[in-house]
């Protein structure tokens, strides 16, 4: 009697050992450090409108379609193709866009792109972007710093106009063309440097910048039109190389 009793408590024991072996080992694979495991991947946005190009062979972003992202990255293909382009007016008055990320796919930035996106603080434009159209981020009154890639060679009409919070931007050697009202009404930049590729600074090109101090023209220029830095009331010193033959 005593014997079968105590092989009872013996399995019994056994048992109670291998639940708790078991538990432990799950609580192990609860705790694993942080270090030790994956990273999940970036993932591209989903729900965007795309619209086939005119080659048939690439994509348009259209525009934010049913996507609830706030931070929106752009995929580098849809549907087999690449996506080359983010489409005219695509995100037009996306007041909760947040931050853009754009794939190397993309090589033009289409006119009004994100004009208005009043909460867009942050944008990844790739290198492999040439076009930026007119306005693309106008009106962008959260964007405070841009680099735009060494691969566009002129800065559109209005294309940063009234993005007020923006105090940094690094225009690459590569633009040749400041554009009218590139920077109008961009009341917290504060210094800005023209690289000596620039030959023409357009007409309102820095209109009402009201916080800049002081400006270095590079010999390169040739052009300043009418108005470029008209009503900068902080302006206190302005250098014009003996280059400049016309200003408007």
């Amino acid at each position: 009697m005593k014997q079968t009793v105590l092989r009872i408590v013996t399995l019994l024991l056994a048992f109670l050992m291998l639940l708790s072996a078991a538990a432990c080992s799950n609580d192990s694979k609860m705790t694993e450090p942080e270090s030790t495991r994956s990273a999940a991947p970036a993932t591209s946005s989903e729900g965007l409108k795309f619209e086939l190009n005119e080659d048939g062979a690439s994509y348009a972003v259209k525009g934010i379609g049913a996507c609830k992202d706030t931070d929106v990255v752009i995929p580098a293909s849809y549907d087999g193709k690449p996506v080359t382009k983010i489409g005219e007016n695509a995100f037009v008055f996306c007041i909760d866009l947040t931050s853009m990320t754009l794939p190397d796919s993309v090589t033009e930035i289409g006119r009004l792109a994100f004009s208005c996106c009043q909460g867009l603080a942050s944008v990844t434009i790739p290198n492999s972007v040439t076009v930026i159209g007119d306005g693309a981020f106008q009106g962008c009154s959260s964007l405070t710093s841009v680099t735009i890639p060494s691969t566009v060679t002129k800065l559109c009409p209005s294309v940063f106009c009234a993005c007020d919070k923006l105090t940094s931007v690094t225009i690459p050697d590569s633009v040749t063309v400041i554009g009218e009202s590139a920077f109008c009404s961009c009341t917290g930049l504060t210094s800005v440097t023209i690289p000596n590729s620039v030959t023409e600074i357009g007409e309102s090109a820095f209109y009402s910048c009201t916080g800049l101090t002081s400006v270095t023209i590079p010999n390169s220029v040739t052009e300043i039109g009418e108005s470029a830095f008209y009503s900068c009331t902080g302006l206190t010193s302005v250098t014009i190389p003996n280059s400049v033959t016309e200003i408007g």
